[in-house]
């Protein structure tokens, strides 16, 4: 399998956040709100969110059960 641990050639995400600052603001009227405190999201090797802004990439996929 090519997931799960932080290897190279493996596929892993990582996200940096700040526990003290971290705080979920979405609400019933604006859903898709971000959330505060999150400031780095790496997925498979690519910066998405840098310094709590997002970036163009999108290296993500969607995966299926087996």
């Amino acid at each position: 399998f090519d997931r799960g641990l932080l290897r190279p050639g493996m596929f892993a995400d990582i996200t940096v956040f700040d526990p003290d600052r971290i705080r979920d603001r979405a609400t019933y009227e604006e859903p898709t709100r971000y959330s505060e405190g999150i400031d780095y999201v790496i997925v498979n090797g690519k910066v998405v969110l840098d310094g709590g802004a997002m970036t163009s990439a999108r290296p993500g996929r969607f995966l299926r059960r087996r």
